[in-house]
């Protein structure tokens, strides 16, 4: 093999090696994204709670409205050589997308913020789009009964 084979080879490999080290990296920020998403929503829960609404949200893994599930998930496509990253706030037809953009700044609702902003204090653009989602949530669950 020559030396001009070679470096196409090493130069995917390079390319390759990036690829999967960002996917990496974008699946670490959406599961965090998700987690601070989950608490927002559960707190918006527990207000709801405290005006006797039938929610469930004693942990941030299991919310509940009018008994239907919500979901709360980071979404990975990675496709070589291109990855997105989001998480999707889900009850129903009730839908919320979190987008992460490239240059790790968070898209939900008002100004995008840096991603290490987020993790020391969330604002409340990010606040209000939960706030927002759980209301949708509601109105759906309580309009259909959660039947699409």
């Amino acid at each position: 093999m020559n030396e001009g084979s070679k470096n196409v080879i090493v130069n995917t490999i390079k390319e390759w090696t990036k690829f999967t080290g960002d996917r990496e990296k974008f699946t670490g920020v959406a599961n965090d994204i998700a987690a601070i998403a989950r608490k927002s929503v559960q707190e918006g829960l527990s207000f709801m709670k405290t005006q006797n609404v039938d929610v469930e949200c004693e942990t941030p893994e299991n919310l509940k409205v009018l008994g239907v599930q919500i979901h709360v998930d980071p979404v990975i496509d990675a496709t070589f050589p291109t990855i997105k990253a989001s998480v999707v706030l889900k009850c129903g037809s009730a839908t919320r997308t979190i987008v992460i953009n490239p240059n790790m700044t968070i898209s939900a609702g008002g100004p995008p913020v840096s991603y290490e902003q987020l993790k020391k204090a969330v604002p409340p653009t990010f606040e209000t789009n939960a706030a927002e989602f759980v209301r949708d949530a509601f109105l759906f669950v309580a309009r259909t009964g959660g039947k699409e």
